[in-house]
């Protein structure tokens, strides 16, 4: 399979490239970013001949059976349009967008036509994610994402870009869909320090933060049930506490971090889909409601100011 990778900036070096020539060299990859020097040391570096390297991403309309979009944001509707139009398997980062109308809209004509887009919300793949989902009965959830002290930052882009990561993963995790009770961003001057929502389904309550202020860098996932309570701090060190006490598990070291944090089944998953033609791993309707309820926080902000 002929598959394309566009744009090759910092997170498509830090988590994808290592990952698309090494894990799945069957396929024939071609890479296109804007700058002439990236694309041919990138190329160097992953293998990928001249003669599948492009300035321009147009070019590869003609050319992949499916493409991974790493471009920036702002450009994700167009390039995914163009991608799509020609009922071409559609990969992109999250989030899809920064406006829930223009994500809708995109993901309404993937739907139209009838065309896989996966966003891409790696912390669904993550192994011990995935073991968090098998529990049963759970009922509170509790997950945070926080920061050393990077406070420099848009309300809307760091909903976007930040507290989507913890959030999508609650919305997953709770099974049903959610709908917001309360939502809060706190902000001083110029400076977004911390948002919080508080989600609620017919059999569980989630509570979702992000915290800019806490001193240390720490992504800490708390999901409760009858039988148990398991705390997943960072992907990758998870425990269980029971009435007989607690076990803890940590990924090996031997695990590559890739696919601790999920994105080597990520993308296996996608390429899978393409080529069996199967269900969307990232469904269009939840991908749609992470995006929404972003919205909605940041709606409550901007309308009432907390």
């Amino acid at each position: 399979m002929k598959i394309g990778v566009i744009g090759l900036g910092s997170i498509a070096k830090k988590a994808y490239l290592p990952v698309y020539t090494t894990q799945f060299p069957e396929h024939e990859w071609y890479f296109s970013t804007r700058t002439e020097k990236t694309l041919r040391d990138t190329g160097h570096t992953y293998g990928v001949p001249e003669d599948h390297q492009f300035t321009d991403w147009h070019d590869l309309l003609d050319l992949v059976d499916a493409v991974f979009i790493h471009t920036p944001t702002d450009t994700h509707e167009e390039v995914c349009r163009a991608f799509l139009e020609k009922g071409i398997p559609v990969f992109v980062d999250k989030p899809l967008t920064e406006n829930s109308r223009e994500t809708k809209a995109i993901l309404d004509y993937a739907e139209e036509q009838d065309t896989l887009l996966m966003t891409g919300f790696n912390r669904r793949f993550a192994p011990m994610v995935q073991e968090m989902k098998q529990m049963t009965n759970k009922n509170h959830l509790i997950l945070q994402k926080n920061q050393v002290n990077k406070t420099d930052f848009a309300v809307r882009y760091r909903i976007y870009d930040l507290m989507i990561h913890p959030l999508d993963t609650a919305l997953y995790l709770m099974d049903e869909p959610a709908e917001v009770i309360r939502a809060e961003v706190v902000v001083e001057g110029d400076q977004f320090k911390r948002a919080s929502v508080l989600l609620k389904t017919s059999q569980s309550t989630a509570y979702v933060a992000v915290n800019n202020e806490s001193g240390t860098k720490l992504e800490k996932y708390e999901v409760q049930s009858q039988a148990e309570t398991v705390v997943l701090e960072n992907l990758t060190d998870k425990t269980t506490y029971t009435e007989k006490g607690e076990t803890l598990i940590k990924a090996g070291d031997w695990v590559p971090t890739l696919e601790k944090r999920g994105f080597v089944p990520m993308i296996k998953a996608f390429i899978e889909a393409v080529e069996t033609g199967s269900q969307n791993p990232v469904s269009l309707k939840s991908a749609q409601l992470s995006h929404e309820i972003c919205e909605t926080i940041i709606q409550k902000y901007e309308n009432h100011g907390s």
